[in-house]
């Protein structure tokens, strides 16, 4: 039986333990995560905690509706049982009426098969990190080669990176202009987003620095049971020209090789992204994307 629980009565031990034993626990899914991100999200429940849906929740001109957070590629199913985690339709079916707007993206384990959603598909890469590095680096393509090179012949070094705080500032100050229509809470999220991972001794920061040491690149990396995902990162002028990006990659490779971990890329659609995690040898999948709007005309046009 699958219950609707609001967020006070989730019991967050047993979900975050459904998620650990889940085949697919996904750093997203912890309840640590969805409280920063989506703070007072609800949940569906199915039995004791066999299977789990998060129903990340908001309210905007008195409309309740159900969006993808910041930072939160993939949610959807989670389940303990393999039969359980397809099952989508039946959570599906669980949403409660009052979310007449949803717009959210399941894990690639969640098949789409409700003919109320209209379901697009977004691209993810992987690796898997069981060969140890050697292996891994011969799979690299040349221009991904030359691009580690040339990071090294320019004295740039891997170290641990900045705090939360400065990490943020610096993707503001080197990512800011690439992105659009941002929320007034989108740092304020990265950065609590970060330091809570760091807290709970899963995430960490790396950055890419100069001979003269200033810092030219950083990323956030999270581990979790069996995966290890690369989530946000920047460079400066200089870092993109001396191909910062590719030498952090590489040695975050270099550093679980050998582990059986999956390596993460969390994306991209995009194409330059997408050419980048390719270059180290990634594997694509994929995902669903779900959208239904239930609103009458003209709240029908209303976007999250």
């Amino acid at each position: 039986m699958i219950k609707h629980l609001h967020h006070t009565e989730i019991d967050k031990q047993r979900w975050d333990a459904c998620i650990d034993g889940s085949a697919n626990p996904l750093p997203y899914a912890y309840s640590w995560w969805l409280d920063t991100v989506c703070p007072g999200w609800d949940a569906l429940v199915q039995d004791d905690y066999v299977a789990v849906m998060p129903l990340t929740r908001n309210t905007r001109f008195g409309v309740d509706y159900l969006y993808q957070p910041y930072f939160t590629q993939q949610l959807g199913v989670f389940s303990q049982q393999d039969s359980g985690i397809r099952k989508i339709s039946d959570f599906l079916n669980g949403i409660p009426d009052s979310y007449r707007y949803i717009d959210i993206r399941v894990n690639a384990d969640n098949l789409p098969d409700h003919p109320d959603f209209l379901y697009t598909s977004r691209k993810n890469c992987t690796l898997d990190l069981s060969p140890d590095y050697i292996q891994l680096a011969t799979g690299y393509h040349r221009n991904c080669r030359r691009n580690i090179q040339k990071a090294l012949h320019a004295g740039l070094s891997v170290k641990t990176g900045p705090g939360p705080s400065v990490f943020t500032s610096f993707i503001r100050r080197n990512l800011d202009n690439q992105l659009t229509r941002l929320r007034k809470s989108f740092y304020p999220i990265l950065q609590q987003i970060v330091q809570t991972s760091i807290q709970k001794g899963t995430g960490e920061i790396k950055g890419i620095f100069n001979p003269r040491g200033d810092l030219v690149a950083a990323a956030w990396f999270v581990l979790t049971p069996g995966r290890y995902t690369f989530l946000v990162c920047a460079s400066t002028a200089a870092g993109k020209e001396n191909q910062a990006m590719f030498l952090l990659v590489d040695h975050a490779i270099r550093e679980k090789a050998g582990t059986g971990l999956l390596f993460d890329f969390a994306g991209s659609n995009m194409p330059g992204i997408a050419y980048f995690n390719l270059g180290f040898d990634a594997r694509e999948s994929f995902y669903p994307a779900l959208k239904r709007n239930l609103l009458p005309w003209p709240l029908s046009r209303f976007k999250k």
